[in-house]
């Protein structure tokens, strides 16, 4: 009896014990859980802060690249050549509208005001900007220098990629037939040289010419040139900086002025080395007969920032 009252108490001693144990383990927990707790409170009120922040740089971030993305993207603003010659001199400025043929089309301006448009290409609508023009000439019949549609829209003279000369007030014009690939110039040839005078200047726009050489009868006809508008690299005349065909040939023409055409970023090098460098004019440039350098082969460019619109 007492050994039964004895276990009894022992047990009830073991699972009071237990219970307290187990109280003492649920408090520990409870303890824990609520030191975790309040780490995760803090916890929590640190990572709203830094999430807040992050939110902030993030949206700062997304304006930004919003306004330079909308900067970007942003359509350029209507930029029109001109349409009177106030310089007294020869006016030539680029004029197309093309983002991949920016240096083929020109407009030439006598001191007096006349305008001739050469081989045009993406040109602006004639409601956009009238250029008036006594005469549109071109090279040849390729969609980078000829425009069919502005030449249709204008009522004057034109000498399209055909053999023959005409004459407007302050202007004579004339082709000489050459070969857009290769010597030999066809009965019905390719690609022509324009030349053209105007207040004692003598310009040429030798459009794609892809002769090795030019003929002693093109050198003839063609006559001592100022100013000439050439390419040097296009593969469609299989000319390029490693055969050296447009090098060859301007200098075999030897103007005062060259204002390059079709050409790539690898030619520049060579402009600086054999012709001093390239002088830059922005959309438009004037010259007269005694403007003109001294030396031979001085490479001009006139850069093309007009736009017209899609």
């Amino acid at each position: 009896m007492k050994r039964i009252l004895v276990a009894a108490i022992l047990g009830a001693a073991f699972i009071l014990g237990g219970c307290r144990m187990t109280a003492a383990h649920t408090d520990g927990t409870s303890a824990e859980a609520t030191v975790a707790g309040t780490e995760v409170r803090t916890d929590n009120t640190t990572a709203a802060a830094v999430t807040e922040a992050a939110l902030t740089t993030a949206a700062a971030t997304t304006a930004a690249t919003e306004a330079t993305t909308a900067a970007t993207t942003a359509e350029p603003e209507i930029t029109l050549p001109l349409t009177e010659n106030t310089s007294g001199k020869v006016q030539i400025q680029t004029v197309s509208n093309s983002t991949f043929i920016l240096y083929n089309s020109y407009i030439i301006t006598s001191a007096e005001g006349e305008t001739i448009i050469v081989d045009p290409t993406e040109m602006p609508a004639k409601d956009l900007v009238d250029l008036n023009p006594a005469a549109i000439v071109n090279t040849q019949s390729a969609h980078d220098h000829n425009d069919q549609d502005f030449s249709d829209s204008y009522d004057c003279q034109k000498l399209p990629y055909v053999a023959g000369e005409i004459n407007t007030d302050d202007f004579h014009i004339y082709t000489v037939a050459s070969s857009h690939m290769g010597d030999t110039i066809s009965e019905k040839p390719d690609n022509y040289i324009l030349v053209i005078e105007v207040d004692g200047l003598r310009i040429a726009h030798m459009g794609d010419v892809g002769q090795k050489t030019l003929t002693e009868e093109q050198l003839e006809a063609i006559g001592p040139i100022d100013i000439a508008f050439t390419q040097f690299d296009n593969s469609a005349s299989m000319m390029n900086l490693k055969n050296m065909k447009g090098f060859n040939l301007i200098e075999q023409l030897n103007p005062k002025i060259v204002i390059p055409t079709h050409y790539a970023d690898a030619d520049i090098p060579v402009f600086d080395e054999r012709y001093g460098g390239m002088t830059e004019f922005d959309n438009v440039m004037t010259v007269s007969a005694e403007d003109l350098p001294g030396d031979t082969l001085n490479v001009y460019h006139i850069t093309n920032t007009h736009f017209y619109g899609e």
